[in-house]
């Protein structure tokens, strides 16, 4: 029998209550829920209400008094899910992060360009690659003048890109860890790109430009002085296309090395210039210094004639220098003044002669005529030229004639001397004043016979002395003369009172020395009107008139002279003839001999 215990009904009252404690607190619970959803907090409980509360169910009155029940609101705690999800998010944020940074440890930064090309994301071989590909299509475009443009390819020089690390040091400048800073900072890179390239298929490649072909090509010219129908004036430089060619292969070279891609042939100053511009001051100077001359002559009077020179004629003789200065060719003037005296020079030429019996002869000028003084003309002639002033001139002679004509210089005032026919005529100014027979000298005895040409009075002397020596003998001789008229050397023409005949054939056997014998009479009208400097034609006539010798009277010599030479009077002399004076009839001429001859 199931023993039955008397307590058992507090028993199942603590369990009734407990129940009710579970079915209010579940009830709570549904309210407080209800309340948070709504929004409202629960009031807390109090241990001490609860265990009354359960003391009160548990039937022990008088204890405690039963209390309502108050809602008992949760214990506020702090959350720590916001900490755990902010760290997670910044985990996996670093993570991120340094997942990126380690990305870019072998990776170019977004943003990032070398040379220009977007290397983002890329890996130093994958730039290499880039610009390896960027090098393959490499052209070098060439600006030229009148903007034309021509174009070297890379492949045809062999143009190649070859790393040497470039690339890979631009890389190291990065530091991975720091990538996000590009996003707000983006670089740029500039690297030189190694490249190589065949330079003797560069040159091959400039040579087959257009620029270069002659065909195309103009040579610069420099402006430059035009001689023109009225003067002078300058024509304008041209400045052509003709370029540089070291100049222009040095520029590319530079270009290729450097991977540039244009260059520009005249910004780089690789066509060649004229050096002389019509704007030119020294040029300009030479202008004005040629314009001078243009009108410029010189003008020679001789005789009757006239001799004009002009810048025609001498612009070949000039030099201009930069400066504008003018010199003259030396040699080109002698020469111009060396034809000048061959022109008018009359001394040592062959002179026509028509003589006073009617015939035409050959006479050659020995001491008589004209002839330049040439260094004197030559010297004045380059000054005046260089003074760009014109000027006329009458010419210095060194030596000079009586007259100036067409067929001799003789004029109308000489002395004519026929030694064939033994005659001699003085004309002055067209008149006759002396028809005389002559002896001159000796025919038939060598170096005696009077010298044929045409001459001229170098001197004249009254009472001369003439002295020398017998060039047979020997013995020396000292003759008085009244009238001495030399005119070639000790060869002149005297009075002869020794003699008493003149004409004929004398001179042959009983010829003179050289000297002309003349009848003292004639002899000194020819003294009394000649000058020093007129003409004296000596020559043989091919007509001989055969006209004999003629007897002249001739006056006694008075004059003295001693065995010393020297004049003294007839008083004070003694009376030996011998020394003195001579008489009509004597007719050896080796007697008497004149300075080279009597």
């Amino acid at each position: 029998m199931k023993e039955i215990t008397l307590n058992d009904g507090p028993k199942r009252k603590r369990r009734r209550d407990r129940s009710r404690t579970e079915g209010s607190r579940r009830e709570g619970s549904r309210e407080e829920r209800h309340r948070r959803a709504e929004g409202l907090e629960q009031p807390q409980r109090t241990p001490g209400s609860e265990r009354s509360r359960r003391e009160g169910s548990q039937g022990r009155p008088g204890r405690y008094e039963q209390q309502p029940v108050k809602p008992e609101l949760p214990k506020k705690k702090h959350s720590r899910t916001p900490l755990i999800v902010a760290g997670i998010v910044v985990l996996i944020m670093v993570a991120v992060y340094l997942g990126f940074g380690v990305y870019y440890m072998d990776r170019f930064f977004p943003g990032t360009t070398v040379n220009g090309i977007d290397v983002s994301g890329k890996t130093v071989k994958e730039v290499e690659n880039l610009v390896a590909n960027q090098v393959q299509d490499y052209v070098l475009r060439v600006h030229e003048k009148d903007n034309k443009t021509e174009q070297i390819d890379g492949a045809d020089i062999q143009f190649e890109y070859v790393s040497d690390g470039a690339a890979q040091q631009l890389k190291y400048s990065q530091n991975s860890f720091l990538w996000i800073n590009a996003y707000f900072h983006p670089q740029e890179y500039t690297m030189t790109t190694p490249t190589v390239y065949n330079k003797a298929k560069l040159k091959e490649a400039m040579e087959k430009l257009d620029a270069f072909d002659s065909d195309k090509v103009t040579e610069p010219k420099d402006a430059y002085i035009d001689e023109t129908s009225s003067g002078f004036e300058i024509v304008e430089e041209v400045e052509g296309n003709q370029l540089d060619e070291d100049k222009v292969y040095e520029l590319l070279c530079q270009a290729v090395t450097d991977g540039k891609t244009e260059v520009n042939l005249e910004e780089s100053d690789c066509y060649l210039k004229p050096k002389k511009t019509s704007d030119n001051k020294k040029l300009k100077k030479k202008l004005a210094s040629l314009q001078k001359y243009w009108d410029m002559t010189v003008t020679y009077e001789i005789g009757d004639a006239s001799d004009v020179l002009d810048y025609q004629t001498f612009k070949d003789w000039m030099t201009v220098d930069s400066s504008g200065n003018v010199s003259f060719d030396w040699n080109h003037i002698a020469d111009w003044i060396g034809q000048l005296a061959d022109k008018y020079d009359t001394f040592g030429t062959d002179e026509t002669f028509h003589t006073s019996l009617g015939e035409t002869v050959t006479v050659t000028s020995m001491n008589y005529g004209w002839k330049m003084d040439e260094e004197t003309e030559a010297a004045w002639l380059d000054e005046t030229l260089k003074s760009g002033e014109s000027a006329t001139r009458q010419p210095q002679w060194l030596e000079s004639a009586m007259a100036r004509g067409e067929e001799n210089d003789i004029g109308d005032t000489y002395v004519e001397i026929d030694i064939t026919n033994q005659r001699m005529w003085f004309y002055k100014d067209g008149q006759c004043l002396v028809d005389t027979p002559v002896v001159t000298g000796d025919a038939t005895k060598d170096g005696y016979e009077t010298p044929l040409g045409l001459y001229c009075l170098f001197d004249k002397e009254a009472k001369a002395i003439l002295r020398g020596a017998d060039n047979l003998t020997g013995k020396s001789y000292n003759t008085p003369v009244d009238y001495w008229m030399p005119f070639n050397g000790g060869v002149g023409i005297h009075d002869a009172k020794w003699r008493a005949s003149f004409g004929g054939t004398l001179y042959q056997g009983n010829g003179s020395h050289g000297c002309v014998n003349t009848p003292w009479d004639q002899a000194g009208i020819i003294f009394d009107n000649i000058e020093i400097g007129t003409p004296i034609v000596v020559y043989k006539s091919s007509i001989n008139q055969g006209t004999g010798s003629v007897a002249i009277s001739q006056p006694a010599e008075t004059r003295v002279i001693n065995e010393q030479g020297v004049e003294v009077s007839p008083e004070s002399s003694a009376a030996d003839t011998t020394t003195g004076t001579t008489t009509d009839t004597l007719s050896d001429p080796t007697s008497y001999t004149a300075i080279d001859g009597q």
